[in-house]
């Protein structure tokens, strides 16, 4: 992870684990935020009773790449100098989608910032609350010499024949044995089943989109795999969690063998351009001295505000919904 972010969200991984972090595990550091930032989707989805979004590898990186371009040119575009929109980014990625949407956002110092103003923006928040999305993808950027400072992506999408399951809304951690697990597609399934790490499969039982399970007792990473019969064919996902003991979180984070440092790595830059249409494209631009956070902003947001109040560049948000990459009829989660 690049100088700037770990300047940027010193504070944020001071909180989240109260202890330091080493730089050799930033890798670690990064992942572990994304699924923070996924769990605060997550939370606020749920809340209007939208199922939760699994965090997607694919999505993250297009996400990530995108973040970087956009923080080093200062334009906030959902196309990039080529041209080339989302949907040719998540595909580069290795993402076939049949959904896929777009959140941008440029100048706000938090991922909770960013969120809260996506929520307050009525595209954004339709585009973000949408029930047909199984994934997401998100991305951050920071370096206080760039117009906007910090930059945020979001990808929201949903691939045929793809049910993901996702335990306790995504979060890294569960501090409890107990865990409640979403299962996308359980409303198109006639029998599910599941299992806990290589144990044993339980009974087919008729599906249930939320199901609450017990992990074996012990710090470690657990597993909880869902097979659903729909149709003729059988379909299979899992999600995986860390169990926390007595250990500090740090410890968690800093797990190498759990983390693949592939992901960081940022898109090659692609000459061919894949065509995609676009509905519904929205900016939205902060008046200028309006307060980063109205009443209560910390620290960090009010120096960001003052930077603004001298004529820096202001906080934006852009939205688009990519239209679909096949032809098909899409299988409805709800």
């Amino acid at each position: 992870m690049e100088r700037a972010i770990r300047r940027w969200l010193g504070m944020t991984l001071a909180g989240l684990w109260g202890v330091g972090v080493a730089a050799s595990h930033d890798i670690a550091a990064h992942e572990y935020l994304l699924h923070q930032y996924a769990f605060a989707v997550n939370e606020a989805r749920v809340a209007h009773g939208l199922p939760p979004l699994k965090l997607n590898a694919q999505l993250c990186e297009a996400a990530q790449a995108y973040a970087e371009t956009l923080l080093e040119t200062g334009q906030i575009q959902h196309a990039d100098a080529h041209g080339r929109r989302a949907d040719y980014r998540a595909m580069q990625a290795g993402y076939f989608y049949a959904r896929l949407g777009e959140n941008l956002a440029a100048g706000q110092l938090s991922w909770e910032r960013a969120l809260e103003m996506w929520l307050q923006s009525p595209s954004h928040r339709d585009n973000l609350l949408r029930d047909d999305y199984r994934e997401l993808g998100v991305g951050f950027s920071a370096d206080d010499t760039k117009r906007y400072r910090t930059t945020w992506t979001q990808l929201l999408g949903a691939r045929r024949h793809v049910y993901p399951v996702i335990i306790n809304l995504d979060a890294p951690v569960a501090d409890t044995p107990d865990v409640v697990v979403y299962i996308h597609g359980a409303d198109e399934a006639s029998a599910m089943r599941y299992r806990i790490d290589g144990g044993a499969w339980s009974e087919w039982q008729s599906p249930q989109a939320w199901l609450r399970c017990a992990l074996p007792a012990g710090e470690g990473w657990r597993t909880v795999t869902v097979q659903l019969r729909i149709g003729n064919r059988i379909y299979s996902a899992s999600d995986e969690i860390y169990l926390q003991g007595a250990a500090v979180l740090a410890q968690v984070a800093g797990d190498g063998d759990r983390h693949d440092e592939s992901r960081a790595r940022r898109l090659e830059d692609l000459s061919a351009g894949v065509q995609g249409a676009t509905r519904g494209e929205h900016i939205i631009e902060q008046p200028h001295n309006a307060p980063a956070h109205g009443v209560g902003m910390n620290a960090l947001e009010h120096i960001l505000h003052i930077m603004q109040s001298c004529c820096a560049a202001q906080p934006h948000l852009r939205t688009a919904v990519e239209a679909s990459a096949q032809p098909v009829r899409l299988h409805r989660d709800g």
